[in-house]
């Protein structure tokens, strides 16, 4: 399976062993935001772009873009247009931002669109018929569909896929569960996003359901069926609520929220003949529940964060080298930030940034980067984030586009 990909700029870099350095761009505050839970983007200039699941001016979440001199600028929800947002931002190629927000709306969250003029518009309000309280971020395809997954609601109360037309026109291609209002030995309850493939073919994983009741990763194929590719028994993983990336030859990457040899979580992997390989199990010391999708360097290496564990409990961001080594590249500390629940972006020096959802100052969460963590970067990054793989090429046009919104300045404590 040949993955759609996005542009990143990159230039080549050599690893640094064992030197990681963190440091903190942005402690939230509640004034300009609070709880970021979702991974961020970046835009050409190098400007960050991402979401705070509550705070801003009217306690909601907001949207921010933290630019290249460290200002921090909000977009704030009001809960009719949205609240809680725990999704990422995917832009288009015009450089208009689309998430979701886990509230708001007409009460079971929506989907949104943030345009270049910084006029915000609700796309769709989920009705919990239509599918209810969406948490992952939204993907594209070459068309510019939109496509996406909510938690709950649905025929059956257990999550749906849906996706969004270039019109606007909203379907609901997938419901989970069956009439009984169980799973039926199929998964339930997807919290992560899809991974698109060139022949329009979706992957995600759910967090429960299943023959063992721990979960799955499956593939919607384009006739609308589902298969179940892997069934979580709580040895091999339990719990995945992350998105999955991919290699060029096809194998699936992700990581499990509990389960494995210390029921701490895993990473794994799913190769194209279907077989699953457990390659780490979280102990609590080397960290605890991973909640973000995997990030790759062009060596193959794995990067990623954990919600838990590490030295002081309070989670972690990882490497995976490609012989099976995990190293702990950093824990946090409270002080440092504290539980990063959204996976990792590195700009073209190999810089890993994320944010955590707790921690910092104000004990609100913060915005950090990772330095001298030895991510190379140069040629074909392997395995693609999915994350990076809905945002298309248009991007780049992000930077220009946005200095012409009228943004509200927040602090920013570092």
């Amino acid at each position: 399976m040949r993955y759609l990909t996005a542009f990143v700029a990159l230039a080549m870099l050599s690893p640094a062993a064992n030197a990681a350095t963190l440091t903190t761009l942005v402690n939230f505050n509640g004034q300009n935001g609070s709880r970021p839970a979702a991974n961020l983007i970046f835009d050409i200039s190098g400007n960050l772009f991402g979401t705070a699941s509550e705070g801003g001016e009217f306690g909601q979440g907001a949207v921010f873009k933290l630019d290249t001199a460290g200002a921090l600028m909000l977009f704030n929800f009001n809960a009719r247009n949205g609240s809680a947002p725990f999704s990422g931002l995917v832009a288009d190629a015009s450089g208009n931002l689309f998430g979701t927000t886990d509230l708001g709306g007409a009460g079971n969250g929506a989907v949104f669109k943030l345009d270049t003029n910084g006029t915000l518009a609700t796309i769709v309000n989920f009705n919990n018929q239509n599918g209810a309280r969406p948490r992952a971020n939204l993907i594209t395809d070459a068309s510019g569909n939109l496509f996406g997954t909510t938690p709950f609601g649905g025929a059956f109360g257990q999550g749906t896929i849906f996706k969004i037309d270039t019109t606007g026109a909203f379907t609901t291609i997938f419901n989970f569960g069956d009439a009984s209002g169980i799973a039926n030995g199929s998964g339930r309850s997807p919290f992560a996003g899809l991974l698109l493939d060139a022949s329009g073919n979706l992957f995600g994983t759910t967090g429960g359901g299943g023959p063992f009741n721990s979960g799955t990763v499956f593939k919607f194929d384009t006739s609308g069926t589902r298969t179940d590719l892997v069934d979580f028994n709580s040895q091999n993983g339990a719990s995945p609520v992350a998105s999955l990336i991919a290699d060029a030859a096809g194998n699936l990457f992700g990581t499990t929220r509990e389960g494995g040899a210390f029921d701490s979580g895993t990473i794994f992997k799913l190769d194209t003949a279907g077989r699953i390989t457990t390659l780490a199990s979280f102990n609590g010391q080397n960290g605890r529940q991973p909640r973000a999708n995997l990030i790759a360097d062009s060596s193959g290496n794995l990067f990623g964060t954990t919600s838990l564990g590490g030295a002081s409990g309070m989670g972690t961001v990882f490497k995976l080298d490609t012989f099976g080594s995990l190293t702990t590249l950093i824990s946090f500390n409270g002080q440092t930030g504290q539980q990063p629940r959204a996976s990792l972006i590195s700009d073209a020096s190999g810089n890993l940034f994320g944010t955590t959802f707790e921690g910092g100052e104000f004990g609100l969460g913060t915005i950090f980067r990772v330095s001298d963590a030895g991510f190379v970067v140069g040629g074909a990054a392997v395995p693609e984030p999915a994350t990076w793989a809905m945002m298309l090429f248009g991007f780049g046009f992000v930077g220009s586009a946005l200095r012409r919104q009228k943004w509200r300045k927040g602090a920013v404590a570092a």
